[in-house]
């Protein structure tokens, strides 16, 4: 007797096909049993979890323990531009049953980016992963890495009301938002322990007359804070009641004044003109108010913005390569509540400029060069990649011969293949024979052709910024390179600061057989991926947490530190770019007698100290630029005999240079210079309009000491041959050719006129 079967079997079978593929589809970090549980993954300054695309970022994990110690290591990953996650490691220690908190600083490639905590044991076995979506239910806020970025302690009155003025309104999705975020000063666990928790951020506003911001101020969260501003931050301090507690705190020593008590003033009308107000902070009939005396600006470098009966209201200073403003008035006091105009004097204390993207952006010439916001280019960082993707060794196919050849092909597996068979061989079975051979002839065809036209070496387009303050003797530097890999590999990668003075010439380090190299002491190295800010595919503003074909993710390297990259897939015959930002001592470069002339000149002399030769050098003063040309080695120049323009004309003629830079014929290590030149001194360009729109710089603004210039302080900049960093590449088959840029900037002092 044949059986039958049931009619409930397929019901059966589907059923569990169904509940396999849904197991399937849930990660298996879900059921995967740890020894600890994570708690929260929280982002930035806690509260709303904010941070910024593309910023260095707090992340703030929380640890359960279980019913047993728990000793291991913690990856935090974070998706980079191409979306690919990239892990920083540290140890963990966790007690059974017991909280602990750990903060992991990342940079998050897209407002779609996933950030997980992923738990090793101590022999380096996954246990398992929880993204920040499996654990918190709120979303976060992502800052757009185009938008201005304000951090306030406090309560300062009015910075809202910046968005209320005319060119900070956002008009459109063309129009960059500027976001103000409020620090929670008074949880030390929401402050960041290092200075790239601020990284993200334009400039910091403390209300010194909040007892949580003084709070702040008072631990190594403070030191935090001050180490930004002198790696190229703004701070904004307001000081009023509390003067002695801000003069012996960490701020204490690096304001732009110094804070010697109170006086009483019958008017803030200082703070009108300061601003460009029609509205009075103080109409007439106001009561006087109470402003901290700044003394001693002079002698700290500071220059007093505003001042009523010869006492400075206003005083803004250099620190290291970045500003503090301190202003003599609590920021709280009702009467900047009450003032009309208080947004336009935060506008001023911020020193902010008018939104560079207002105007329509699509019919954009620079020079008869082709339609560049049409390619999707619209900032320096973005302008920057470009440059440094150009590699005249490696031959490009055009377009055309590509649907040329494609068509032949189709042609040959096609009709081709066809009518030889039939009216020729007549046997149109050998299909099976001609067909695949066909297809392995062309493969192999164009591979050989791939190899011959892209070469087998190992390219790199290598570019160095270098800032020198020798007033200070502290040098800075952000270092870019763009691999063009000859086959699929995963790279070791790093930058090792090198002293322009130390007679290095070689842009590359050999990796040792033993540990990497490191650092020399001194140096802190911060190499990470290199994106642009651009709202499409492949930029930082598309949706780019998608999927990647650059292989299964990367760490940094050495555990709790980012000094080099680790195991960075690049295909075959593709580029990957990184960078890297570094800070270190500085050698003496150049002498200088240099004093001010007049309003807005400089006089004197520079002499070059260097064995090599300064190359394209500019001085660069206030709004002028001298055009020094080269200066030899122990060579003296007089600037004052030297020719001079406006720097933001200058800048506009050095444009064309990277605008088509992609041009066969260009020079392509001029154009990456004058991208770094426009990257330096980038509000020093004045506004255009019409068909000659600029370029934004919202990635690399930190380089911009524009501010600076204005505070009296000149600038050399050259191109020298010396490179500012080596680059070490590990796991490479052949050692790569390296194509090298260097930018040298200097930072003089100035002696008083008469002196």
């Amino acid at each position: 007797m044949m059986n039958h079967p049931s009619p409930q079997r397929p019901r059966l079978l589907l059923a569990v096909g169904l509940a396999l593929a849904m197991l399937g589809a849930i990660p298996a970090s879900t059921f995967a049993a740890m020894p600890v549980e994570v708690e929260n993954i929280r982002l930035g300054f806690g509260g709303s979890d904010v941070f910024k695309v593309g910023a260095w970022t707090l992340v703030r994990v929380d640890l359960k323990g279980g019913g047993s110690p728990f000793r291991g290591f913690l990856d935090v990953t974070a998706g980079d531009d191409d979306g690919v996650p990239v892990a920083s490691r540290q140890p963990v220690d966790v007690p059974a049953g017991e909280m602990r908190s750990y903060a992991a600083y990342v940079r998050i490639g897209g407002r779609e980016n996933q950030v997980s905590a992923v738990l090793y044991n101590e022999n380096g076995k996954w246990l398992g992963s929880r993204s920040r979506d499996q654990v918190m239910r709120s979303e976060p806020t992502s800052i757009p890495a185009t938008d201005p970025w304000i951090l306030a302690s406090g309560r300062p009155q009015g910075l809202d009301h910046i968005r209320e003025v005319v060119g900070f309104k956002r008009t459109d999705r063309t129009t960059s938002e500027l976001f103000i975020t409020p620090i929670d000063a008074g949880s030390a666990d929401h402050l960041p322990g290092r200075w790239m928790g601020y990284d993200g951020a334009r400039a910091v506003v403390l209300d010194t007359a909040d007892h949580a911001t003084m709070e702040m101020l008072a631990g190594p969260k403070g030191q935090a804070l001050v180490e930004w501003t002198k790696r190229g931050g703004h701070l904004i301090v307001s000081v009023g009641a509390s003067w002695q507690a801000v003069k012996d705190s960490v701020l204490g020593p690096v304001l732009p004044a110094e804070l010697t008590g109170r006086e009483r003033v019958q008017s803030l009308e200082a703070f009108d003109t300061f601003a460009n107000s029609t509205k009075p902070i103080t109409p007439p009939g106001s009561p006087p108010h109470m402003a901290a005396k700044l003394e001693q600006v002079e002698e700290r470098g500071g220059k007093v913005l505003a001042s009523i009966a010869g006492l400075p209201l206003i005083v803004r200073g250099p620190v290291g390569f970045g500003r503090i403003t301190l202003i003599a008035v609590d920021s709280e006091e009702q009467v900047f509540a009450e003032w009309t105009d208080r947004g336009l004097f935060w506008i001023q204390a911020l020193d902010l400029k008018r939104n560079r993207f207002e105007d329509e952006a699509t019919d954009v010439t620079v020079g008869g060069a082709s339609r560049f916001y049409a390619t999707g280019v619209t900032d320096v960082a973005s302008q920057m990649r470009v440059a440094l993707e150009q590699f005249p060794k490696v031959k490009l196919v055009s377009f055309g011969l590509v649907a040329f050849l494609i068509f032949l092909y189709i042609l040959a597996i096609g009709p081709g293949d066809y009518f030889f068979l039939k009216k020729v061989l007549k046997r149109m079975e050998l299909t099976w024979i001609t067909f695949p051979l066909i297809v392995s002839l062309v493969s192999l065809l164009a591979y050989l052709a791939a190899y011959r036209l892209k070469g087998t070496d190992l390219l790199v387009n290598k570019v160095d910024a270098v800032d020198v303050d020798q007033t200070t003797g502290q040098a800075r530097g952000r270092s870019w390179a763009t691999l063009f890999s000859p086959q699929n590999r995963d790279y070791d990668l790093a930058f090792l600061p090198t002293p322009v003075d130390s007679g290095v010439v070689e842009p590359l380090a050999e990796e040792s057989t033993g540990e990497p190299p490191r650092p020399a002491a001194g140096y802190e190295v911060l190499t990470s991926w290199f994106g642009v800010p651009e709202m499409q595919f492949g930029g930082m503003g598309g949706a780019n947490g998608r999927f990647s074909f650059a292989g299964s993710g990367y760490a940094y390297e050495p555990m709790n530190s980012w000094e080099r990259l680790d195991h960075v897939r690049i295909p075959i015959w593709s580029t990957r770019t990184i960078g890297a930002r570094w800070f270190g001592p500085a050698p003496k470069i150049l002498d200088s007698d240099l004093v001010p002339v007049g309003f807005d000149r400089v006089g004197g002399t520079v002499t070059n100290l260097q064995t090599y030769p300064l190359s394209d050098a500019v001085l660069v003063f206030d709004r002028r630029v001298y055009l020094l040309g080269e200066l030899a080695p122990g060579q003296t120049l007089n600037v004052g005999l030297k020719s001079d323009r406006a720097l933001s004309g200058e800048l506009r003629d050095r444009a064309g240079s990277y605008l088509s830079a992609a041009n066969p014929g260009a020079d392509v290590a001029r154009g990456r210079a004058d991208v770094v030149l426009a990257a330096m001194f980038h509000e020093g360009e004045s506004r255009r309009t019409g068909q000659e729109q600029a370029l934004g710089n919202s990635v690399l603004h930190d380089m911009d000491l524009t501010g600076q210039l204005l505070l009296g302080r000149p600038m050399l900049v050259a191109r020298i041959k010396a490179p500012g960093t080596q680059l070490v590449v590990g796991n490479a088959s052949d050692k790569p050719r390296v194509e090298q840029t260097t930018v040298l900037r200097v930072i003089l002092p100035l002696k008083k006129a008469g002196g």
